[in-house]
C-alpha cells in the first residue's frame, strides 16, 4: 500500500513538471487568432462511465478569461471512449499601437479513443488453505492510461476599435491525444498532449482595417495548415468515487517549425464534474 502511494505520488510530481514546463513554453502574441481549449479529460475508467463537466473563468486583470467549456464522455463498452466539448472564450486585449480590440472565439468536437485504468492495490489477503496471495483494489484509486483522435471546428474573430474593423475565420482541427490520470485519496492529476493540426477553411476581412492588420490574415492564409503541440494539466479535488469533484485546469499551444500563427498562449479553467452513472447506479 506504502509502495503503491509513494509510487503515485512520484508519477503525479512528475506530471506537474511536464505540465509547467510544456505551459512555461507558450509564447505571447498581441493578435490572437486561436485559443486552446482544455481538451478531452473526462477520464473514462470502465464500462457504462457517463461523465459531465462544465467550467468557467472570469476575466481578472491581464489573465485570460471569460471562457466556458462543456464536456461529456461516455463508455459503451470496455477500453472503448467517447467523448465531446463546446469551448467559446470572449477577451479584450491591446493591440499595437494601444489600438482595442475584443476577441471572440467558439468551437466544438468530438473523440473517440480507448483507456487502460490500472487500479491501486491497497490489501494483501492469503488463502490459509492454499497460500496463495491476492489483492483487493482500491475503490477509484490508481493510474489511467487514454488516447484519442478528435475533430473540432469552430469560429475565431478580432473586432478592432479605432478602424472599427473585424477579422473573421473558420476552423477546423484533427488531433491526436494521449493522456495519463493520477487517482489519489482527495485530489487527482490529469495530464494530456495532443499533436493538432488547425486549418483555416474561410476568412473575412471587413471594415476599417490597417494594412499591418490585414497582412496578419494574408500570413495566415499563405502558411495554412499549422501544425503544434497543446497540452492540458487538470487538478480535481474530491474522493475519487465522489459523483462530483471541482477541478481547475490550464491548458496551453507550444507551436514548434516555421509558424506564423499568433495564439492566446493559454487558458485555464475552474469547473465540476459529475459522474451522471453513479445516480443511475443508486
Amino acid at each position: 500500500m506504502k509502495d503503491m502511494q509513494i509510487r503515485l505520488s512520484n508519477s503525479l510530481s512528475i506530471v506537474l513538471l511536464l505540465g509547467i514546463f510544456l505551459l512555461t513554453s507558450c509564447g505571447s502574441a498581441s493578435h490572437h487568432f486561436y485559443a486552446t481549449d482544455e481538451g478531452n479529460l473526462m477520464a473514462l475508467r470502465e464500462k457504462q462511465d457517463l461523465k459531465v463537466s462544465a467550467g468557467y473563468t472570469p476575466h481578472v486583470n491581464s489573465l485570460p478569461g471569460n471562457n466556458i467549456n462543456f464536456q461529456l464522455g461516455y463508455s459503451p463498452i470496455k477500453h472503448l471512449g467517447i467523448q465531446s466539448n463546446f469551448f467559446r472564450i470572449r477577451n479584450s486585449f491591446d493591440g499595437l499601437e494601444d489600438v482595442k480590440k475584443n476577441v471572440y472565439q467558439y468551437n466544438y468536437g468530438g473523440a473517440i479513443g480507448t483507456y487502460f485504468f490500472k487500479p491501486a492495490k491497497v490489501a494483501e489477503i492469503t488463502d490459509e488453505e492454499s497460500g496463495e496471495s491476492t489483492y483487493v483494489p482500491a475503490k477509484g484509486k490508481g493510474l489511467l492510461f487514454d488516447a484519442y483522435v478528435g475533430y473540432n471546428r469552430g469560429n475565431v474573430e478580432n473586432v478592432f476599435f479605432g478602424e472599427s474593423g473585424t477579422i473573421s475565420l473558420d476552423f477546423q482541427k484533427f488531433y491526436l491525444q494521449g493522456g495519463v490520470h493520477i487517482f489519489l485519496d482527495r485530489i487527482g492529476a490529469s495530464f494530456s498532449l495532443k499533436y493538432a493540426q488547425l486549418n483555416y477553411t474561410d476568412g473575412q476581412a471587413f471594415g476599417r482595417l490597417t494594412a499591418a492588420e490585414l497582412n496578419k490574415a494574408d500570413i495566415i492564409e499563405a502558411n495554412n495548415p499549422f501544425n503544434f503541440l497543446e497540452s492540458a494539466l487538470k487538478i480535481s479535488i474530491g474522493k475519487p468515487q465522489a459523483p462530483i469533484r471541482g477541478y481547475l485546469t490550464i491548458a496551453g499551444v507550444y507551436d514548434f517549425g516555421d509558424v506564423f500563427l499568433e495564439i492566446q498562449p493559454s487558458t485555464m479553467q475552474f469547473g465540476v464534474t459529475a459522474d451522471i452513472d453513479h445516480f443511475f447506479k443508486r
